[in-house]
């Protein structure tokens, strides 16, 4: 640095006189001297102020460099700093040794203060300083866990109440945040059923939220849990309030005892006598007997189930094959337009023989009972035993339902539920086909996936056969396409398509049992956009035949 710029340099700092109170670190031989900017004087410590906390220890120097007491500052030196008190007078002149030292035990009080002080000590206060000094040093303690209290705990056990929040499963087919929105859906529901109960009410609201959006998690996979869902939710919307303590439970376990006052027991003792004659399932399409005959290999060339044009059934489904059919997904309905009753398409208002609205593949259904039992065998329920029937647990009445996709192989099973006779769900299953899936019918179905499916066509029938025998009274809507895909020849059916005749059923007219259902139980259903739900079928399928069974008792005649 050239002599013009060194001296400007430390005039600069002189003016201000900020390192006037340090000393000098070329002590004694400092080059700089005439205009060095460090003091170069040593003076007696003096003694403490108010303004700084006192020590019983005595103060040593910090610096071990040799001084020379001889030395002055020179006549051009900066002056040293006056430093003032909290009052504002000037405090007594620090040397550099002192103001190191003030500085190091200023740092001893502040690990002193900011330390965690033990109970016995918290209400000493330092010498020399204030509450609010203490207030601003001390760090921020974080709170300890109290104590285990000696006090006995509380029989009464504590139940959560409040909206529900659903532990995050990584293992989890759905996202967590849909399941904490469904979850919130039925608590909102559980909480108007439950309003009479109180507090009770609240707090079984929210668990019982948690279990039923458990429930629909563990019977679906990513594909059939928002239709599942869907539907439960739909049928807790017109579930009504309760109406006592054992007015309560979730969707599947919960059954309704304003509905039933007479004995399920009672209702169902001679159900038996509206089973259905054997010529009769017979003449409507159901399997009475094991097919007997030669075998004959499935033809190549089908007719479409769903816009009737003939193609070739391969193995395997190509891309151009993807969206060959047009076709309708609702059936024709009669409209007036203008004074004249016209045939329309439900799905679209087309006029009969419009073309199709909806593009897919080409699907069939067999219905050759000899070649359905060459592929897959049928079977039947084993004799009826009542030491069996108390041992395994058959149950005497058992309202099922099927859901069925198109494959390579035709109709197919993806879904099995049934319910006992008091609507208790004993069996929920997604099933995998043999064949290549063409089409999951999820339009019908409400299955977009069955890659949670464990079971295949045997396993879930055998868990079926499992829970009847073949005196079990099997109640259902159009059944002979549930024992078809399923391999079962069962005579002891309910059929309330059969037992609510639709008044031209020589034509092969039925009545839907969204219709049934209506009518008879003044009940919506199959009203969601995700498909059917297997469970709803089936449940109103059992209420249909309870409501028949009452009244015909009573000498009732229902009119269909």
């Amino acid at each position: 640095m050239s002599p013009l710029i060194l001296p400007s340099f430390n005039i600069m700092f002189a003016s201000s006189g900020l390192f006037g109170a340090l000393p000098c670190p070329y002590l004694p031989t400092c080059p700089r001297e005439a205009y060095c900017i460090y003091s170069h004087s040593v003076a007696p410590t003096p003694t403490a102020t108010q303004s700084a906390p006192t020590t019983t220890a005595s103060v040593q120097p910090v610096s071990k460099r040799k001084l020379d007491p001889a030395s002055k500052d020179p006549v051009d030196a900066p002056p040293t700093k006056q430093i003032r008190n909290e009052k504002g007078t000037p405090a007594a002149k620090r040397t550099p040794i002192a103001a190191m030292e003030v500085a190091k035990q200023r740092r001893q009080i502040y690990d002193t203060v900011a330390a965690p002080v033990s109970s016995s000590s918290s209400s000493t206060k330092r010498p020399g300083s204030t509450t609010a000094e203490a207030v601003l040093l001390a760090r921020p303690q974080v709170a300890k866990a109290a104590a285990p209290s000696t006090k006995p705990k509380s029989t009464t056990p504590t139940t959560a109440s409040g909206p529900p929040v659903l532990k995050i499963d990584l293992k989890a087919h759905s996202k967590p945040q849909f399941r904490q929105a469904v979850a919130m859906q039925y608590y909102n529901e559980f909480l108007r059923i439950y309003a009479p109960l109180g507090n009770n009410g609240s707090n079984l609201a929210t668990a019982h939220a948690v279990d039923q959006e458990k429930a629909v998690h563990t019977k679906t996979n990513q594909g059939s849990y928002r239709s599942l869902a869907s539907s439960i939710l739909q049928r807790l919307k017109k579930r009504p309030v309760a109406i006592s303590e054992q007015d309560v439970g979730i969707d599947g376990d919960w059954v309704d005892i304003a509905s039933a006052p007479a004995p399920e027991k009672n209702v169902w003792a001679d159900v038996s006598k509206y089973v259905h004659p054997v010529e009769k399932l017979a003449a409507n399409g159901y399997p009475v007997a094991i097919p007997e005959g030669g075998f004959r290999g499935m033809d190549v060339v089908q007719e479409c189930e769903r816009c009737h044009k003939q193609f070739e059934v391969s193995a395997t489904l190509a891309e151009q094959d993807k969206d060959v059919c047009q076709y309708h997904d609702r059936r024709i309905t009669r409209r007036l337009v203008n004074g004249e009753r016209i045939k329309l398409h439900a799905c679209c208002d087309g006029v009969q023989g419009s073309p199709g609205c909806r593009d897919g593949p080409h699907v069939f259904k067999e219905d050759d009972f000899l070649q359905l039992h060459h592929r897959i065998p049928f079977v039947k329920a084993d004799p009826a035993s009542p030491e069996e029937r108390g041992k395994k647990k058959k149950h005497a009445v058992v309202a099922m339902d099927c859901e069925m996709c198109y494959t390579a192989g035709g109709f197919e099973l993806i879904r099995i539920s049934a319910i006992d006779h008091d609507g208790k769900t004993i069996l929920d299953e997604l099933v995998r086909p043999k064949h290549e899936i063409f089409d999951l019918n999820s339009r019908f179905s409400g299955i977009t996936s069955i890659d949670g499916a464990k079971y295949e066509l045997e396993q879930a029938r055998e868990l079926f056969l499992d829970l009847i025998d073949e005196d079990t009274v099997i109640i259902g809507q159009s059944l002979e396409n549930d024992f078809k895909v399923l391999r079962l020849v069962h005579t002891q059916v309910i059929d309330t398509a059969m037992l609510f005749l639709h008044p031209l059923h020589t034509q092969g007219i039925r009545y839907s049992l969204q219709i049934l259902a209506k009518k008879h139980l003044n009940i919506n259903i199959q009203d969601g956009e995700h498909g059917h739900d297997s469970f709803e079928d089936a449940k109103t399928c059992l209420d249909l035949v309870r409501v028949w069974i009452e009244k015909d008792k009573k000498g009732i005649k229902i009119i269909p």
